[in-house]
């Protein structure tokens, strides 16, 4: 199966156009969570991410700004790594920025500074905002929406996380990202599927241990009393028990009760295995003191 964020990126590169209106939300989502900083009369935005690029290139065209000429305003790094460049004159770039909070804007700043991690448990939405503005306007947005996030400053900028699964496809539906939806999904029912075959075969193991553990005591009960001789002393009931033991020394105490001459439930069987253990114990020491008695 492919990796999340390559199926996550492949979408939203390659996500359909929209309407003039949802385009320039969609640019202006982008351009607000690029990482940007002021120089003289330019803003400078800068991103790794070279498909943000290129997506912002492909809605470009279908905006009011679509006669602007985009690509005069890049700088692209050689053999294209490291960050890439868009270097807008301020009055152009305070245009662009700043639109009404939508589902189109919110698309286009999580290409800017939006991931999805998919740890060993669990997995988790990510914003990393540079500034106070955005994180105020990001986390009014999801109020509204109903979406459960928590935001806190980490290493000189702000990081709102989306943990609650619904919360996180309810976000990428919104923001048309359909097909990393049903991948998220999918992943989701395999780990869970995987984690509940774990426990109950983690529940299984730790079940035979225990059997075992416990046919072993009983066998070497068994044994001192057949080794003394007083396997015929005991009571029917209690006699029956050490003789199944000793002919079928791994089977559970289930099939024990079932091997009896009458038939009784599992907690029968672990009733009688104590008492009987419980009466050894004393019969053994006292031999034991007796012996050192004399």
């Amino acid at each position: 199966m492919e990796r999340v964020d390559t199926i996550l990126w492949d979408e939203w590169v390659n996500g359909g156009l929209s309407d003039k209106s949802k385009n320039e939300a969609e640019c202006s989502g982008i351009v607000e969570g690029i990482f940007v900083t002021r120089k003289m009369n330019y803003a400078v935005l800068a991103s790794l991410r070279l498909w943000v690029f290129r997506r912002l290139y492909a809605i470009w065209k279908h905006t009011r700004w679509s006669d602007i000429n985009f690509s005069s305003y890049m700088r692209v790094p050689e053999k294209k790594k490291g960050r890439v460049k868009l270097i807008l004159p301020s009055d152009l770039y305070e245009d662009i920025s700043g639109a009404r909070a939508s589902w189109a804007w919110l698309r286009g700043a999580f290409g800017g500074c939006g991931s999805i991690f998919w740890p060993k448990n669990g997995y988790h939405l990510v914003f990393r905002i540079k500034n106070d503005k955005l994180c105020d306007k990001l986390t009014s947005f999801l109020n509204v929406k109903g979406i459960r996030h928590t935001a806190r400053a980490h290493m000189g900028s702000y990081e709102i996380q989306v943990r609650n699964h619904d919360a996180i496809l309810t976000l990428l539906a919104g923001m048309e990202l359909m097909k990393t939806s049903l991948i998220i999904e999918e992943k989701a029912i395999i780990r869970s599927v995987k984690s509940r075959a774990n426990m109950q075969v983690n529940c299984d193991t730790s079940n035979i241990r225990r059997s075992l553990k416990a046919a072993e005591r009983q066998l070497y009960i068994s044994n001192l009393l057949l080794e003394a001789n007083l396997v015929d002393d005991l009571p029917p009931n209690l006699r029956d028990l050490v003789l199944a033991r000793l002919n079928f020394p791994s089977a559970t105490l289930r099939e024990i009760g079932q091997i009896l001459p009458k038939p009784v439930s599992k907690s029968t069987v672990e009733y009688r295995w104590n008492k009987l253990e419980t009466m050894v114990n004393g019969l053994f020491d006292n031999k034991d003191n007796n012996t050192q008695a004399n």
